[in-house]
């Protein structure tokens, strides 16, 4: 794990709602049997979003290890953080894996022509269900409290908020976009994104993707960004958010377009959040982990990544790896 848990700024579907928190992730499966196992010792090095830690550590790449006879190895951050550093070459790859397509294209063509979409990615709001304000949290998870009420409470009550950096991170940017569409939704006053969030790289606020579910757990906030599969995986405590809030239905791409933030590297508009995965450097190694990766649509799933049909982006992906 890459991220520290102190608070920092760079310039430039299944609701389980109140069932605690826990650090355990899921464990491998016992038995996969996709491929031959390799009769020549090698190894994969697969770079992912962070909040794709579970599923790759604890999951897909044991699964993958134990069929293929290849030794995983995977480090996660930020996608757009990650791809910098792809690109400047400080750490190498075989697969890269980002949410949304931006952070591959960042590699395209020297690293990369291609990426393939292997399934949505939910925004949820997760909670500490120690917080003083836990039990209210709890009330909107479960329905009981109209969506509208608790953005109001956000805007006039001290909530300790946590959030990824929009600027290294695709959940940072829908995590703030969010918030604007609620506003517009919800003919709340003007201001008042502001009011909850305050400037984009806001220093009390802004986390790694890796550190902000330790500091949630650890009690040092009372809300945070997530994604469905996060809290799934970790056993937090969460509230769901509709299809016109959590950016992974795709046809709400017109409505998630509406929201946007104005970053140093410039403006960035919502849109639909999804997983995407690409081999590096024409990494053979990597292309058979891409393709593991979509044969085994109902693992993913069973962790809570919604399936979408497999799209390619770019041009040149290898044989066997198609649109759905």
């Amino acid at each position: 794990m890459r991220g520290k848990t102190a608070a920092f700024i760079v310039s430039g579907a299944v609701v389980l709602a109140g069932c605690g928190s826990g650090a355990s992730g899921p464990k491998a499966p016992t038995s996969q049997s996709q491929a031959p196992k390799s009769t020549t010792a090698s190894k994969i090095n697969v770079v992912y979003a962070g909040s794709l830690a579970n599923i790759n550590d604890n999951v897909i790449g044991p699964a993958f290890q134990k069929v293929t006879g290849i030794t995983y190895q995977g480090q996660g951050g930020g996608s757009f953080a990650m791809a910098k550093e792809l690109s400047s070459h400080l750490i190498t790859g075989n697969v890269f894996e980002s949410i949304g397509t931006a952070p591959i294209q960042s590699l395209e063509p020297k690293q990369t022509t291609w990426a393939v979409r292997v399934s949505s990615t939910p925004l949820v709001i997760a909670y500490n269900p120690h917080s003083p304000d836990a039990p209210y949290f709890k009330r909107v998870a479960e329905g009981q409290v109209p969506l509208k009420n608790f953005f109001e409470f956000l805007a006039s009550h001290p909530v300790h908020i946590g959030r990824t950096n929009p600027a290294t991170d695709p959940q940072g940017q829908a995590f703030y976009e969010m918030m604007e569409l609620a506003q517009l939704r919800y003919h709340l006053p003007s201001g008042t994104v502001q009011k909850i969030l305050g400037s984009w790289n806001n220093p009390r606020q802004v986390y790694s993707e890796e550190g902000l579910p330790t500091e949630l757990q650890s009690g040092g906030l009372d809300i945070a960004s997530a994604f469905l599969p996060e809290v799934i995986q970790d056993k937090l405590s969460y509230i769901p958010l509709p299809g016109w809030l959590n950016f992974s239905v795709a046809k709400n791409a017109s409505w998630y377009a509406k929201a946007s933030i104005n970053l140093p590297s410039g403006k960035v508009t919502g849109g639909v959040l999804a997983v995407w995965a690409t081999a590096l450097n024409q990494s053979s190694v990597g292309t058979r982990f891409v393709k593991y990766l979509l044969a085994h649509e109902n693992l993913l799933k069973k962790y809570g990544y919604p399936p979408l049909s497999p799209v390619i982006q770019g041009t040149g992906a290898p044989s066997g790896i198609k649109n759905g």
